[in-house]
Parts: structure tokens; C-alpha cells; sequence
């Protein structure tokens, strides 16, 4: 059986437990969190799903009680502990294969120290941004011509542009074939909001990316939005339309469906891909660190001008 672990017991960590249920590869699943309360509402969604092949799965509020050797860790907590937790795990364990959640760390300091960790230990490691997963992104992908500027707007009301931010952005960064962007973010509001989280915060306003050859997104998250909602996608003379709540995207007239699955429905499949073959379309600690940085950065200067002060730590998950 393969040795796997999920770190952080919450609402994401238990869905993708239940995704493990459903791997069709023989697994032996560690649960750790501190909460008796977050272990106790995992057990009970585990037992919601009827397993595919053999499991079995442990809980603890223990990271020094994984095994010594781990095939595949998920570490599903909030963005403060993350790197920390990371820290701890690898000292203890010798992991094969790492999914971390996103926002990965509030402080710009964890990229690049986590990142030498993770070289170091020789972890294959990923970031869950899932949307590189669904079908209707890899076909879109397919229509898209990188040698034509690309517009991408993101625009709704209050759907929580630094938390969720970063799947668009990675999402843009794939259909546009590029690594790098500089980030504007003179429209953000000059407030703070509480995060649905308990610790962290939530801006509203707007954000636009530029990258090297011109192409651009626009995150849209504002009280009482008036403007176009959804997701529209411009490629000089082709424009797609994205509507991930009726789970649609037009081209040229034509409606296409696609479902866009759970985390429950993802994880036993990218489990499956990294223990069988050592890769998965998620993209890479590497890719994702190099993403995150003018996002965090330029977020963290924002911050900081708010609450007029000087701290290294953006408390955004």
C-alpha cells in the first residue's frame, strides 16, 4: 500500500480525503490536524464515501506520528502554519510526492526557504490550482493563439480577490504560455475586510496583470458590481466566454457544457497520476512560487499602506 498523509483537517482537507476514498490505488491515509473537532467532521465525511480498492485511514493531532516514509502529502492548513508544517514534516519524514494548498505562505521569506527545503529533501512537489485540470480550460487552451494578444477579465461581486486571486492568475499564466507578470493595483480599495477564515483579510477593488508581451488579465471583486460578471477571454478575434456557476463556455456562437468538479472529485484522480507515473498538470512549487511573489508583494505593500505599518506577513489564505 502507498503511505499518504493530508495535513490540516478543515472544510479542503476533509474534501480531499474524501477524494482519496475514491483512488483506485491501494492506500494507507494518515489524517492530522490539532482540532478533535476538524478530525471528528473528516471521519464523518470519510465515511460518506464508499471506498474504490483498499484503504484504510488514521487519524492523529500528532505530525510526529507519520510514517517515517510517505509516497504522496497533502498539506491542506491555512497559509500561516504552512510553511512551518512543511518544515516539520519533511524533518520527520522522507516524502516521495507533495500537494500544498494555495495561498502557499503570507511572507514573501517562506518561498525561496521552502523552496531550497523542498530541493534539498528531492520532493516532487505541487501547488492546487486546479483549473489546469478541467477539460474545458485544456480545450480552450487548444484554441488560444500565443502569438495574439490575450485579455482576460475575472469580474463579480465579493468573491474574494486575494484568497482566490491566485487560481486565476495561475489559470491566465497557462493559457498564456507565460511565466512572469508586473501587477497594478492603484484600483484596490483603501480598506480591509475580515476573510470568511477567522486571522486572515480580504480586499476589494480591481487588479490588473501585464505580462512581457503585453497580454493582460483584470481581477474585478467589488461591492454591488455593475459591470460584466464572469470570465471573458479575448484573443484578438476570438472571444470566450467562461461561466463556471452554470458550468457553460461559449466560442463563435456555440455553447459547450462542462462539469467542473469537486476537490472530492479531483483528488483521488491526482493521486492516482503522481503515485502511478511521478506527475500531475498541477503546476510546479517552482512555477506556482514564481506566481505568487509580485501577487503577494504587491498585496503585502497595499497592506501595509492600510494599516500604516511595516510587517513582513500578509495574512490572506
Amino acid at each position: 500500500m502507498y503511505n499518504v498523509a493530508i495535513i490540516g483537517a478543515g472544510q479542503l482537507g476533509s474534501r480531499h480525503l474524501q477524494g482519496l476514498k475514491k483512488s483506485g490505488s491501494p492506500l494507507s491515509i494518515t489524517v492530522v490536524d490539532n482540532s478533535v473537532d476538524s478530525l471528528k467532521t473528516a471521519c464523518e465525511r470519510y465515511e460518506e464515501v464508499s471506498a474504490v480498492g483498499e484503504k484504510k485511514v488514521e487519524f492523529s493531532q500528532d505530525i510526529n506520528q507519520l510514517p517515517l516514509e510517505l509516497d504522496l502529502v497533502i498539506v491542506a492548513s491555512g497559509s500561516k502554519p504552512r510553511a512551518a508544517i512543511v518544515k516539520s514534516l519533511l524533518n520527520h519524514s522522507k516524502v516521495r510526492n507533495m500537494v500544498l494548498e494555495k495561498v502557499l505562505f503570507p511572507k514573501l521569506s517562506d518561498y525561496d526557504e521552502i523552496g531550497d527545503l523542498i530541493a534539498e529533501k528531492n520532493v516532487r512537489t505541487w501547488v492546487n490550482c486546479p483549473r489546469r485540470m478541467f477539460g474545458n480550460y485544456q480545450q480552450i487552451s487548444h484554441l488560444i493563439d500565443v502569438n495574439k494578444p490575450i485579455k482576460m477579465l475575472y469580474a463579480a461581486e465579493n468573491w474574494g480577490i486575494c484568497c482566490n486571486g491566485i487560481h486565476i492568475i495561475d489559470i491566465f499564466m497557462y493559457l498564456t504560455g507565460e511565466k512572469d507578470y508586473c501587477i497594478d493595483t492603484s484600483k484596490l480599495n483603501n480598506q480591509l475586510e475580515e476573510s470568511k477564515r477567522k486571522g486572515y483579510i480580504e480586499m476589494t477593488g480591481r487588479l490588473t496583470l501585464t505580462t512581457p508581451k503585453g497580454n493582460v488579465l483584470t481581477l474585478i471583486s467589488e461591492d454591488n458590481y455593475k459591470g460584466e460578471k464572469g470570465e471573458y477571454i479575448d484573443n484578438q478575434d476570438l472571444r470566450i466566454i467562461v461561466n463556471e456557476v452554470n458550468g457553460t463556455w461559449i466560442t463563435g456562437g456555440k455553447e459547450n457544457s462542462y462539469k467542473m468538479p469537486f476537490q472530492s472529485q479531483l483528488t483521488g484522480l491526482l493521486a492516482d497520476c503522481i503515485l502511478i507515473s511521478g506527475c500531475c498538470p498541477l503546476t510546479t512549487y517552482n512555477l506556482s512560487a514564481r506566481y505568487h511573489k509580485p501577487f503577494i508583494k504587491a498585496l503585502l505593500a497595499v497592506y501595509n499602506r492600510v494599516i500604516n505599518d511595516n510587517v513582513d506577513l500578509l495574512p490572506i489564505t
